[in-house]
């Protein structure tokens, strides 16, 4: 096989699993209240079936990737789909709530070995230029897609076939990868070894990224002076600072801290938890008034969602292309530039809006994270040795769902709290998109306050995205894609 076709399959298959994982995240949420009436439990406690994911995936991103710049991508790569997937079939088994937490845990892990591989493949498939820069853009365009078609695809399975079958759905694809992977997947001659296992960086890492990641989702469900939430992050805190400590000594380390003296890389990563701030974080709240407030359906919601997806498809692959003539920094500062405007037209809704007003919005949010989030990746990839090539991609990936839960967390207190200021009486039902609690005589000031708080926190969001902007232009520099030397 030549080499192009070598790549063109590691390609596909990367791709292939950036649908399936980015899906599995977005499509549970539409199903939880026919789970939790089938299941006979509290929807409310249900929550841990999308935050028993999202803690296992965030927490071994990092390792995964690290760990298979020393045993292999391929291998973890195809076992990580292999355990996703037996566990896809165990959740749509699932005889108890309890159950099925412990196997959307067990997805979150294979998750994890999946995603913390995804770029490394393509970094080992794809020198750096023009290449690498289209495959990643269609990695991009696929996970973004992806993304923007969880609602849509949870909808229609979840009242056509029932909720399991978003699980189910997950292991006829899945079977296709691990197959791919074990047949079509090959890893470039390694020049050198990357060394042992950092067992002690590898615990710190886990550690600390489960307890920033807990406090971040649990602070907003039980309150930020939770007793848990506070050790969590005092606990998060000291790990890291432990963490820092430990590996700025290890020859071998899980992270190797010297990248961020590099203006780009630490640019690149701040990046990269914006770009999941400003998209994922306000997504939320764009679906609770969609449907709360307007009414719509899942699958209404789902296709009025389109109108950020297919932007995403037809641009992301030609933002790889034209990072080939175009300085990341500054494709990149277009983007979020773009962003911005999206989020400052978007805080225009009005209580007597429909969702046609947010339409210009959410094409230029798709546009614009089109444009920003290939080059992106590029960056940090330039920065490594083809050797810790995984350990780039595992580092990459975990600010994702870092900056998920930070979004939420903190569009979440102001979303709230505007709203109970203004509506003390009925706050907490709005804020839940419970307008069939609030009396007739409120519903109107409820729509205010609602659409009011929405506005506030569409402005918040434009000033994260001008933040992304300024780190653009100030910290990414093409002085800097140099790979740093393995230390040794």
């Amino acid at each position: 096989m030549t080499e192009s076709r070598r790549a063109g399959w590691t390609l596909a298959l990367v791709c292939l699993a950036a649908v399936l994982l980015t899906l599995d995240i977005t499509i549970v949420n539409v199903a939880l209240p026919q789970i939790a009436t089938e299941l006979s439990a509290r929807l409310d406690g249900l929550q841990w079936v999308i935050n028993g994911y999202s803690l296992a995936f965030s927490a071994l991103l990092l390792i995964a990737g690290s760990i298979s710049d020393r045993v292999g991508r391929r291998a973890i790569f195809t076992a990580g789909v292999f355990l996703f997937t037996a566990a896809s079939a165990a959740c749509g088994l699932a005889w108890s709530p309890a159950a099925l937490v412990a196997f959307r845990i067990a997805q979150g892990v294979g998750g994890a070995m999946v995603m913390g591989t995804a770029m490394a493949l393509l970094a080992g498939a794809y020198p750096p230029g023009r290449a690498r820069q289209g495959a990643i853009g269609a990695f991009s365009a696929a996970g973004a897609a992806a993304a923007g078609l969880g609602p849509l695809a949870g909808g229609v399975l979840t009242d056509t076939l029932g909720w399991r079958w978003i699980f189910w759905i997950n292991v006829p694809v899945g079977l296709v990868l691990v197959i791919g992977g074990l047949v079509r997947l090959r890893e470039p001659v390694r020049e050198a070894p990357v060394g042992r296992i950092d067992v002690a960086g590898a615990v710190l890492a886990v550690s600390m990224l489960f307890s920033l990641n807990y406090a971040l989702i649990a602070g907003p469900e039980g309150g930020w002076d939770s007793p848990w939430v506070l050790a969590a992050l005092g606990a998060g805190a000291l790990l890291l600072a432990a963490f820092v400590t430990v590996e700025a000594r290890r020859p071998h380390a899980v992270l190797d801290v010297r990248l961020f003296r590099i203006p780009s890389f630490t640019g690149a990563v701040l990046l990269t938890f914006l770009a999941r701030v400003t998209s994922f974080g306000i997504l939320p709240f764009l679906i609770l008034w969609l449907q709360g407030m307007l009414g719509h359906s899942p699958l209404e919601t789902g296709l009025r969602l389109l109108a950020m997806t297919l932007p995403i498809l037809i641009v992301a692959p030609m933002a790889g292309r034209l990072a080939r003539r175009v300085p990341a920094s500054r494709l990149m500062a277009a983007g979020f530039s773009l962003v911005a405007l999206a989020f400052v037209l978007m805080a225009g809704i009005r209580a007597d809006s429909s969702w046609l007003v947010a339409l210009p919005g959410l094409i230029l949010l798709g546009v614009g994270g089109a444009l920003a989030f290939p080059p992106l990746l590029g960056v940090t990839l330039d920065l490594v040795p083809a050797e810790r090539a995984g350990m780039a991609s595992g580092l990459s990936n975990t600010f994702f769902p870092l900056g998920t839960a930070a979004g939420v967390a903190t569009f979440g207190a102001i979303f709230t709290s505007r709203i109970g200021a203004e509506l003390p009486e009925h706050g907490a039902a709005v804020a839940a998109g419970r307008f069939d609690l609030v009396s007739e005589p409120a519903r109107q000031a409820a729509r205010e306050a609602l659409t009011g708080a929405l506005g506030v926190t569409c402005l918040v969001a434009a000033g994260a995205a001008l933040a992304a902007v300024v780190i653009s232009l100030v910290l990414v520099r093409s002085a800097d894609a140099h790979p740093l030397p393995v230390r040794t």
